[in-house]
């Protein structure tokens, strides 16, 4: 017996990982995104610092403090957060299913078999052009699914090699 498989069971083989990785600048795309929030956090976050400091008289621990968290947070989401979801970010687009990977801290887990794809669609953002990427979107009954931060090219061709699996064979 292995951990992929189980003889006794009846259970079918363990899928193998997914291998492709998304485009290399998808990093940058994602700090890019992150400094939508966390550039508006800092701010706030000195703006209150200073009315706490005002409000006292003299600039208090929280005053100080506040603005150190939430700078933290904010170098966070911006350096590290973007590295890891590249780093564990995996898919495979294979004659069955599609088998994607991700997250950051918590890493999940999706396959999605090809019978049950009801459409793909390719998705760029003003931001995702500058980088020149897309997302590729696969909908099913029970919701949908993306492949984020493709180059451009990838992301169209892997929307048509989608589609194309997808089809039933009654289908023109």
């Amino acid at each position: 017996m292995t951990a992929n498989h189980d003889e006794g069971s009846g259970l079918a083989p363990r899928a193998p990982e997914p291998a492709r990785t998304l485009a290399p600048n998808a990093r940058g795309y994602w700090a890019v995104e992150a400094l939508g929030w966390a550039v508006p956090l800092v701010i706030v976050s000195l703006v209150a610092a200073r009315g706490l400091t005002e409000g006292a008289g003299a600039p208090g621990a929280l005053s100080v403090l506040l603005p150190a968290v939430t700078a933290l947070a904010g170098l966070v989401g911006v350096v590290v957060i973007p590295r890891l979801r590249w780093a564990h970010w995996r898919y495979d687009v294979r004659d069955e299913e599609i088998d994607l990977r991700s997250g950051a801290f918590t890493i999940t887990r999706t396959l999605i078999p090809m019978a049950r794809v009801q459409h793909v669609d390719t998705k760029r953002t003003v931001v995702s052009q500058l980088f020149g990427l897309a997302a590729v979107t696969i909908h099913t009954a029970a919701g949908r699914n993306a492949i984020p931060a493709l180059a451009e090219p990838d992301a169209a061709a892997i929307r048509d090699r989608i589609a194309e699996l997808a089809r039933t064979p009654d289908e023109p």
